[in-house]
């Protein structure tokens, strides 16, 4: 387990989003709750540049900049074995030459999601999830399998991207999602669930899914020894990065002044 530890410990120093926390202040859709992003149409006075100048809120990266991934995975507990396939992802697309970030259900700690409360009120690990995903070129997202689909704490986390709502383009906006499983002859339910929640928040899923077998995890060595399910990792990342490079297009948050009574 030293070994899981020390991997970890090397994530976290690049990644975690408690060093990198967002300004509350400047955290977008400002003042707006779940159910006003589902119910209620965006002003586009929001979008609005000043004098031509792209504000804080554009994100876009010049053609010859390295692609950036971001991994999304694990459990609510430190260590979670669904986190090897993952990291040889990550590690596969930056020895292809990607700009990765990992963010995990346990470093983001965010509580059940409420439609109710307002982007603000949750911790700031959201707001700097979100900025990440806005950033992203491609997205990698590993489930454990629980009784046959997704996890519920990743589920929940993809539900609070309802906050992507207001963007343009909206929620995942057409980039690539590469989609992996870790578990039992049921991974193939958190596959299908994981394609679904990802056509619903408007991404696409790249041709090659992932489930990864437990037996296929060397515990000791905290490596994957099957060279099949290391063949179509390879395979997965290839088309991760081709499709990102392909797709790859300015994202906007929108820039919502604090209002008091409501966002409209």
């Amino acid at each position: 387990m030293v070994a899981l530890i020390d991997r970890a410990r090397h994530w976290i120093v690049m990644t975690t989003p408690s060093r990198r926390q967002p300004n509350i202040a400047e955290a977008q859709p400002a003042n707006a709750s779940a159910l006003d992003v589902m119910n209620t149409l965006p002003d586009p006075d929001w979008y609005e540049q000043v004098n031509g100048v792209e504000g804080p809120t554009v994100y876009t990266d010049p053609e010859n900049a390295p692609v950036r991934i971001l991994g999304i995975g694990g459990t609510t507990s430190e260590k979670s074995w669904s986190l090897v396939p993952l990291d040889i992802a990550l590690d596969r697309a930056a020895a292809a030459g990607a700009d990765v970030v990992r963010a995990t259900v346990y470093e983001l700690d965010l509580p059940m999601f409420r439609t109710d409360w307002k982007l603000e009120q949750y911790p700031p690990t959201l707001p700097w999830l979100l900025d990440q995903i806005r950033q992203a070129d491609g997205i990698i997202i590993c489930s454990p399998t629980y009784h046959g689909t997704m996890s519920g704490a990743i589920k929940n986390l993809l539900d609070m991207l309802i906050f992507l709502g207001w963007d343009k383009p909206a929620y995942l906006g057409g980039k690539p999602v590469a989609l992996m499983a870790y578990g039992g002859m049921t991974s193939m339910g958190v596959l299908s669930g994981l394609t679904q929640v990802v056509r619903g928040l408007k991404g696409i899923t790249v041709p090659t899914h992932i489930a990864v077998p437990e037996r296929a995890v060397d515990r000791e060595r905290i490596e994957i020894t099957d060279e099949r399910v290391l063949d179509r990792i390879d395979e997965m990342v290839t088309e991760l990065m081709r499709f990102a490079r392909q797709l790859r297009q300015p994202h906007q948050a929108p820039n919502i002044p604090p209002r008091r009574g409501g966002v409209r």
